[in-house]
């Protein structure tokens, strides 16, 4: 499989980086505020992150990502990660990344989760609509300013 992230596509849509992760907008959004938590270093299972990466993933965890979805989606109080492992999971991409998804009251697969994970796997080109502007605005929240587009 193609690994988008090792030749730094996500570059594109990046808005705040640590010293071990990047975190990105999704380029094919299923709700508002789909983003990426992608290693720099090269792995493609979570059981291969080394101490300083899981520490980092803490950090990121803990502290960046709900301060993000509280100053960005203010209605997402929720959000699912998801990780895809394996060549049977409908994982893409042979680098782990985990899928931020914030959920609302208002969010359209709340009836039926399982439909958001098929949305995950199943969607073709997907609408990019708008993508622009919500990398836009994350990375105007955190300040951050790519070295290059």
């Amino acid at each position: 499989m193609k690994d988008a992230f090792c030749s730094r596509e996500a570059l594109l849509t990046i808005f705040h980086e640590t010293k071990q992760f990047m975190l990105v907008y999704d380029k094919r959004p299923i709700v508002r505020g789909h983003m990426l938590i992608i290693p720099k270093r090269h792995v493609e299972d979570i059981i291969d992150l080394n101490k300083a990466e899981w520490e980092d993933l803490e950090q990121l965890k803990d502290k960046d990502l709900p301060l993000a979805l509280s100053r960005y989606c203010k209605e997402a109080r929720s959000y699912n990660m998801a990780i895809q492992i394996g060549e049977y999971s409908g994982r893409e991409i042979d680098h782990l990344h985990m899928h931020i998804i914030p959920r609302t009251a208002e969010d359209t697969f709340k009836e039926d989760s399982g439909k958001l994970y098929s949305n995950i796997v199943d969607r073709q080109a997907g609408d990019k609509s708008g993508v622009e502007e919500e990398v836009t605005a994350l990375r105007k929240l955190f300040k951050y300013k790519p070295e290059r587009q």
